[in-house]
């Protein structure tokens, strides 16, 4: 049965409440209490009738309920996660930061969140307090605040099943600005400055030919066996270092989660001042990441008009 709790019943105004006894018009599915159906004889929602339409809770009333794509179990709608097989549901964006946050005053319901793992055929279900190489989940999901669920599915292999490997997009396509845009910040320019090294001679051997219209003539010869094998080498090699970070950046990623967690839960006990430290350590930089690009342009076009004044 649907979820009308919070609705209101069009004929007393009166809002349902858990247990109450609701019946439903066949023809448009408003929803009364059984007494007030009785009382009108029919249903009185003629709007709905005349244009052909069915009911649906209104914005304030809470929204529909969220039907499990795996199982059709129909959850209310502030669930993350299915009540009944523990599949994550379709986020929304307030609740895209932390799915074990607890509601704000005057929301009601709760996130009872769940995540379902099963790397062996085994069915696990963790919750915000299943605890994952000495971190609760919860703190990890408020450390990553954004894409959650990827994360935190890999955040539980490593903790519990082992290994290191999974795949990131992001970093794959981006690794000279994703660990800045995750304020992985060493990493992050060590991986900008693999990425510009290994970008500068294909830079060079693009400018030659003309690249976006400029056509830069180099004193050396940019089209033969030696420089060609260099470019060669460096396009192996920066396809190489995206492999890497593509594979890798979740564990890198996972291991500075914890240290971080660990070293804010250390410092204070107060848990409200915990919860907000972990978030703001956590997250995403755009501007680290912006920065972080305009400064890898800037570097490598800087070196190769830097070789043409000099070579």
């Amino acid at each position: 049965m649907a979820n009308f709790t919070g609705a209101k019943c069009i004929v007393c105004e009166q809002t349902f409440k858990d247990g109450d006894d609701v019946v439903v018009c066949p023809d448009c599915g408003t929803p009364y209490h059984r007494e007030c159906y009785k009382q009108a004889g029919k249903c009185i929602n003629d709007e709905l009738h005349a244009n052909g339409e069915t009911w649906k809770k209104s914005p304030s009333e809470g929204g529909e309920g969220i039907r499990c794509s795996r199982c059709g179990f129909n959850n209310d709608k502030d669930k993350l996660f299915c009540e009944s097989c523990g599949t994550p549901l379709n986020m929304t964006t307030s609740n895209q930061s932390n799915p074990f946050n607890e509601p704000k005053p005057g929301e009601g319901g709760t996130n009872n969140g769940r995540v379902e793992f099963s790397p062996f055929g085994e069915r696990t279900v963790y919750d915000k307090d299943s605890v994952i190489d000495g971190i609760k989940l919860e703190d990890y999901a408020g450390y990553v605040k954004s894409n959650p669920f990827t994360f935190l599915m890999s955040f539980i292999r490593f903790g519990k099943y082992g290994g290191k490997l999974s795949l990131n997009i992001g970093a794959f396509l981006f690794p000279e600005v994703y660990f800045l845009f995750r304020k992985m910040r060493l990493v992050g320019i060590i991986s900008l400055i693999i990425c510009a090294a290994l970008t500068v001679p294909l830079m060079i051997a693009q400018f030659a030919v003309g690249y976006a219209g400029i056509k830069i003539a180099f004193p050396f010869d940019v089209t033969g066996k030696t420089f060609t094998m260099l470019a060669d080498i460096c396009w192996y090699g920066l396809m190489v270092w995206r492999i890497f970070a593509g594979l890798l950046a979740n564990y890198l990623y996972y291991k500075k989660a914890k240290r971080d967690i660990v070293r804010i839960r250390d410092d204070s006990d107060a848990e409200q001042e915990v919860k907000e430290r972990i978030a703001a350590k956590g997250g995403v930089s755009w501007p680290a990441a912006i920065v972080g690009y305009g400064f890898f342009c800037s570097l490598v076009l800087g070196i190769v008009f830097l070789f043409n004044r000099l070579f």
